[in-house]
Parts: C-alpha cells; sequence; structure tokens
C-alpha cells in the first residue's frame, strides 16, 4: 500500500503547474525563500585595522602594479614571521593579475589574537633590462634568518619566466634558469645578481 504524502510532497501536488501560472508562483516562493536565509547570515566584515596598499613602477613599456591586502596591527616579537601582516598580495603586469605560489601561516599578533597571514612578502619590485626585452625582478622575504626568500623574474607580457624559493639549506620550489634568461633577453649575470639603482623599496604604510 503506498504510503501517504508528506507534508512536502503535499505541498508540491498542491503546486503543479496550471498553464504554467503555479509553477511560476511555486519559484517566486523558493526565491524568496532562499533570499531570506541568505540575509539572515552575518556579513563578513574585515578587520578594522586592514588597508590595501598599491605600489606601481613601469617596465619595458608596461606598468607594474602590486595590490598588498594587509593590517596595520604588527607580528609578536616572540613568532618566526617577522613581516607586515598580509592576507593577499597580487601582481599586474600590463593588465593580467598574478600570484606568487605562498603559504600561509598564523602568528600571534600586538592585538593578541592569530591572524592567517602570508608566510612570504614582496620586500622589492626592480627592472632588469636586457638588449632583447625588459624583465620584472620580484623580491620577497619571509621574517627569520631560516626562512625561504623569493626570488622570481616575469616577462613584461606576464609570464612567470624564472624563480628561486630557498634558503641556505634547502629549495621550497623553482622554475627557469639564469642561462635561459641571459640567452632569451639579453641580460646580464651580474644585472641578475644585483639590484638596479632604479629598484623599488616596498614599505608597507601601516596606518
Amino acid at each position: 500500500m503506498p504510503s501517504s504524502p508528506t507534508a512536502m510532497q503535499s505541498a508540491w501536488l498542491d503546486n503543479r503547474p496550471v498553464n504554467g501560472k503555479r509553477e511560476f508562483s511555486m519559484n517566486q516562493y523558493l526565491l524568496a525563500g532562499s533570499l531570506s536565509l541568505l540575509l539572515s547570515f552575518p556579513a563578513f566584515a574585515a578587520p578594522k585595522d586592514a588597508y590595501t596598499q598599491r605600489d606601481v613602477m613601469q617596465c619595458g613599456g608596461v606598468e607594474v602594479v602590486m595590490v598588498s591586502s594587509c593590517r596595520s596591527v604588527t607580528v609578536d616579537d616572540a613568532e618566526t614571521h617577522l613581516i607586515p601582516v598580509c592576507s593577499d598580495q597580487t601582481i599586474n603586469i600590463g593588465g593580467k593579475v598574478l600570484r606568487r605560489n605562498i603559504d600561509t601561516v598564523a602568528q600571534l599578533t600586538s592585538d593578541g589574537k592569530k591572524a592567517t597571514m602570508l608566510s612570504n612578502v614582496v620586500v622589492a619590485m626592480d627592472c632588469v633590462k636586457g638588449t632583447k626585452g625588459s624583465l620584472v625582478s620580484i623580491g620577497g622575504y619571509g621574517g627569520c634568518g631560516a626562512c625561504p626568500e623569493w626570488r622570481g623574474y616575469y616577462s613584461t607580457a606576464g609570464r612567470l619566466e624564472q624563480y628561486s624559493f630557498d634558503n641556505s639549506q634547502r629549495s621550497f620550489g623553482s622554475k627557469g634558469s639564469w642561462e635561459a634568461l641571459i640567452k632569451s633577453y639579453g641580460v646580464t649575470k651580474r644585472q641578475l645578481m644585483s639590484e638596479s639603482p632604479a629598484v623599488k623599496r616596498i614599505v608597507y604604510d601601516q596606518p
């Protein structure tokens, strides 16, 4: 013997479409219910000390913009990553938005709370000019002696040509080689080893 319909089944049966009119009405009810449920959740609020910073330079005829989403709190001195508290950084090269592959860490901050932040932040942007083209150089720091440093080179089209992420003991990732950069862009080893006079140091405002 078939069981009696549940309340939900009865509601659906009572609202079966008649020339499409009741179906439209039921969809309205479902939409209204979904909106009410969505609005009932608390809205995400950014920390009061959050700020966005833009650092800009020119390289090879294109604009390079780094956008950092950070906070003005500082990392407690007892922690390992003594760097600005930033949750995200993007590098915009000629309109192409890029992100470095950087892990996050939880660190105690000056407000007495744990903050999830990038384990390595950009500290310098530079333009390496070769005889065959220019490269955007990005340097990142982790905030401690044993923390790996990130050094990478992007083409002016926004392609990551080479990078190394390592400390004195081990590598945490790499791509490409300096030899390939020298051959493809006409840069010198000395240029890759040192900064140009026009290097842009990243100073985090922490308002």
